[in-house]
């Protein structure tokens, strides 16, 4: 089944995440650099949100399934922001003293807002911004809860409608779950490519010292 391939590509990811963390950022014997906080922060988020979307699909709730998407593409777009900056290490340092990122400019001189990291993300891959605007219908309270609930409409209409109130989200075909999942799985990807570029840039930087 699909829904099975996707839930063993994405336990495969939270099993490879930790070496992903040792590859790319080493071990105990070598300098530690501020950037290197940040990429151990998105391991750690990316890691505890893979754990949990498996026990939320294994548990059929789709609503915060979908919250844990959006959380994710959330880290990503601020990770990606990193690359978009001419000195991200100076960037790094002073969001770790609290100035929020959104304070920031890029190269072309706009601010790292949440709706600028998204338009440049879909630049490169067209599916964000879709995807960026239906799952924040699911972190803030939106119709998308009243409409999960609908178990069936009549044929005469909304006079005849009804509703379900579960513990579990029944109602979605398996699509729906394959496709949230292998979303999550895509950006884990993107967050494996930023991190082999980043460790590649650290090669140099042990190659020159």
């Amino acid at each position: 089944m699909k829904l099975e391939s996707e839930l063993r590509k994405l336990e495969e990811w939270i099993d490879h995440l930790p070496k992903l963390g040792k590859e790319t950022l080493g071990h105990g014997d070598r300098p530690m650099y501020v950037l290197d906080l940040i990429f151990i922060g998105v391991l750690k988020r990316s890691m505890s949100l893979a754990m949990g979307v498996k026990a939320l699909v294994d548990n059929k709730n789709m609503t915060c399934v979908r919250a844990m998407v959006r959380m994710q593409l959330d880290t990503l777009s601020r990770l990606l922001a990193y690359t978009y900056v001419d000195n991200p290490s100076d960037v790094a340092q002073q969001v770790m003293a609290g100035k929020p990122l959104n304070k920031f400019r890029c190269r072309d001189g706009k601010n790292l807002r949440d709706g600028y990291l998204i338009d440049r993300m879909t630049e490169q891959y067209p599916w964000v911004k879709n995807v960026y605007q239906y799952t924040s219908g699911y972190v803030h309270f939106s119709e998308r809860q009243v409409f999960d609930s609908i178990q069936s409409i009549g044929s005469e209409g909304l006079e005849t409608i009804e509703f379900g109130v579960t513990r579990e989200d029944l109602g979605f075909p398996e699509d729906s779950w394959v496709e949230v999942v292998a979303c999550f799985n895509e950006m884990l990807s993107i967050v494996r490519d930023v991190f082999t570029t980043y460790r590649h840039e650290l090669d140099q930087i042990r190659g020159n010292t």
